[in-house]
């Protein structure tokens, strides 16, 4: 307990990566950092990327208190390109350092998605091309076995077609024929 009669509680530290639809739409990554139920609010918080502080692109909200459980929170964001935020070898992290009876270092760490979304995409279009063109391939061949099939029977002589037993036998021919 410190002088104001409330127990010294360390952060507790969650990163949260980008949604995919801004990165679709606005072609922007956002991480956000939440740190909660901490006191004193004595904190600091920084974002790194490769182990490097990064300051721009950062906002980071005052701290809150929330009055029922005597603790603060804070939130940080890191706003970049989607295209870093896509490179896997990417390591995003959020660092706080906590003073309360001593210095208390947290962090959390995020890697880069390696465009998962948009290799599946692509994925989904290559199987769309592929059938495309397994269609075409089948159409061409149905297509030649209905002229070989055309021409066979244009060589055939057709009897007239009076109702005799000839015509009848022609048509089994045929019949069979096609079965086969």
């Amino acid at each position: 307990m410190n002088k104001d009669g409330f127990n010294i509680t360390a952060p507790k530290v969650a990163i949260f990566p980008p949604s995919k639809q801004e990165i679709k739409e606005k072609r922007k990554a956002t991480l956000v950092c939440l740190v909660t139920d901490f006191y004193p609010d004595h904190i600091k918080l920084v974002w790194r990327v490769n182990d490097v502080e990064r300051k721009e692109g950062v906002r980071t909200d005052e701290s809150i208190m929330d009055k029922t459980s005597k603790s603060y929170s804070l939130t940080s964001r890191l706003r970049i390109s989607h295209q870093e935020f896509s490179n896997s070898k990417n390591r995003f992290q959020c660092f706080v350092e906590f003073y309360g009876n001593n210095t208390q270092r947290y962090d959390e760490v995020i890697h880069g998605a390696a465009e998962s979304y948009l290799r599946s995409a692509m994925a989904g279009k290559s199987v769309y091309v592929l059938l495309i063109f397994k269609s075409a391939l089948y159409g061409v061949f149905v297509m030649g076995l209905m002229l070989r099939n055309k021409r066979k029977c244009s060589r055939r002589s057709w009897p007239e077609a009076d109702g005799t037993a000839a015509w009848r036998k022609k048509e089994l021919q045929l019949h069979s024929f096609y079965k086969s």
